[in-house]
């Protein structure tokens, strides 16, 4: 299975710290990261890690950090070659982490907002699996060759009217914002943190719950994590169940560690399974 996935390439400035400084304080802090971000970038990074191709779509700026994680994003299987370089500023994020895991982001969008509804139709034909994370609605196409096409709105959730997709990913917030427009979709998923998760089709709702983990570290681009896990194992399955638990697992292994593009393995996610599979209700 190949996978397009469209969106963002981010530089993300990833720093612990519980608090702002004050003003002409000096702050030490055990996390200082720059790492590739962007939830289309994560997408991809998930995917190779589980067996499938991933190919970015993506603007970018002209900018010599852009290039260096780029780099290290081609060193973990994605292909790059539809990603274009112009002249604006690179798309960034902020990520203040806290001792519980937990984040808050400052964005700057730079050149990925620059994508448009023609970048994404000249690809039409040549993917298995079409993944939108982030960008408008007004970008998200149905490419009808595809065997599976998904949304994940993100903040975007707010300004969506009418969508036709295979599946909607969501969170709690976004579900509020989606659930009485003209939605279009097979399954609507909504990520619920430390709730688990739930698929709502035109029959039941399935809800699993979410693993265990020691210590939340870091929970940057843990619903990416969640998006491609589901995405893959429902191409390769088309189960719910299975697909929901592999989600599960996968996300939640992705929150302690640092980075949205340290999502698990496949080989780390079946030896948790062989272990303990997520309970999943259903009704």
């Amino acid at each position: 299975m190949i996978h397009l996935a469209v969106g963002r390439f981010n530089i993300d400035i990833i720093v612990k710290l519980d608090s702002i400084p004050p003003t002409d304080s000096n702050h030490m802090t055990d996390i200082l990261e720059i790492l590739p971000g962007g939830a289309a970038t994560n997408y991809a990074v998930a995917v190779t890690k589980l067996g499938h191709s991933a190919k970015l779509l993506a603007k970018v700026g002209k900018n010599e950090v852009v290039k260096s994680l780029m780099e290290k994003v081609v060193e973990l299987g994605v292909g790059l070659e539809y990603v274009e370089e112009v002249n604006e500023k690179p798309s960034m994020a902020l990520i203040f982490l806290r001792n519980d895991g937990s984040l808050s982001m400052v964005r700057k969008l730079g050149a990925s907002i620059l994508l448009t509804r023609e970048d994404v139709k000249r690809h039409f034909g040549l993917f298995d699996v079409i993944h939108f994370a982030s960008v408008s609605p007004n970008v998200v196409l149905r490419d009808p060759y595809a065997k599976l096409i998904s949304y994940d709105p993100g903040p975007q959730a707010k300004n969506i009217e009418t969508i036709d997709v295979d599946i909607l990913y969501v969170n709690e917030k976004e579900y509020e914002y989606v659930k009485d427009k003209d939605i279009k979709a097979r399954f609507i998923v909504v990520k619920m943190g430390k709730k688990g998760a739930k698929i709502i089709t035109e029959t039941e709702e399935c809800t699993v719950e979410p693993i265990q983990v020691d210590k939340v570290v870091d929970t940057t681009g843990a619903g990416d994590v969640f998006d491609a896990a589901f995405n893959v194992t429902y191409t390769e399955e088309r189960d719910i169940i299975k697909s929901l638990q592999v989600a599960s697992v996968a996300s939640g292994l992705k929150v302690t560690r640092i980075g949205g593009i340290s999502s698990p393995g496949l080989d780390e996610i079946r030896e948790y399974l062989r272990k303990k599979r997520p309970n999943v209700t259903c009704k």
